[in-house]
């Protein structure tokens, strides 16, 4: 918790040496790059969890005009193989998901009435999940997201329309960014309902091919979010697990003070 009126979400995201970044995109503009690509990430991730209401941020107010939560999302990409935006964003909302939130004690700072300090604010204290059970995040859905890289198609080259025919290719890879001429990604839950719609330009995209990139995103998100549910569901048992055996072993050490 922090002093403040309002909540506070502080998203971070490291594309160091490691993640191969440079070796793809030459060393000379690396650095440049980097640093774009992490802006559009922090970008659309917060977009997505705040613009997007997927998380209630008046639920993690403590109290009016003293404390709120304040929560840090910190990525690293360890290997870059392409379409780095949907695995950022795949994993801070499952860090999110996965997350319990310590129960907070706001009585713990209360002086005497001779210590009494109007302008001095009492500091909350955490309870230890051993004492009291830590309660997941107020989310309301779990948006995810899904990119597509835009290639104009070689027959279109030549064309005399004015339309060129753009082909739309689903979690490029990073050979395939290379040569993509632009982006567009689709953010939606598992009702469809659309959280964000990032579109870079760098060609032209036709409204059919807009709803047809959207039909597309909409069944794979799907997949991922059944596949993101199964796996937390897992995570989450084996939380539970662990939590049960230190309270056993937290039970054991007091009855051998005692015994």
């Amino acid at each position: 918790p922090m002093a403040a009126s309002s909540f506070k979400l502080a998203t971070a995201v490291s594309t160091g040496p490691a993640s191969n970044l440079s070796s793809t995109r030459g060393s000379n503009h690396s650095d440049q790059y980097q640093r774009l690509l992490s802006n559009r990430i922090l970008r659309c991730i917060e977009r997505i969890i705040l613009i997007g209401g997927a998380l209630d941020t008046e639920a993690l107010v403590l109290e009016g005009g003293k404390w709120v939560w304040r929560f840090t999302v910190a990525l690293t990409v360890l290997d870059a193989g392409g379409n780095i935006l949907d695995a950022c964003v795949l994993a801070a909302m499952a860090a999110l998901r996965h997350y319990r939130k310590p129960q907070v004690d706001l009585s713990s700072g209360e002086t005497s009435s001779e210590d009494f300090d109007p302008n001095a604010a009492s500091l909350p204290s955490m309870i230890p999940s051993t004492v009291k059970e830590a309660t997941p995040l107020p989310l309301h859905h779990t948006p995810l997201s899904i990119s597509f890289g835009l290639i104009p198609a070689d027959d279109a080259v030549n064309s005399a329309s004015s339309t060129s025919i753009v082909a739309a290719l689903i979690d490029p890879t990073d050979r395939e960014e290379l040569v993509q001429s632009g982006s567009l990604t689709i953010a939606m839950n598992v009702h469809s309902e659309v959280c964000l719609l990032d579109y870079g330009g760098g060609c032209e995209l036709t409204p059919d091919k807009l709803r047809e990139c959207w039909r597309v995103a909409e069944i794979a998100i799907k997949d991922l979010c059944q596949l993101l549910e199964s796996t937390l569901t897992k995570a989450d048992d084996q939380a539970q697990k662990e939590r049960l055996r230190l309270l056993q072993l937290q039970r054991l050490a007091s009855n051998h003070a005692f015994g």
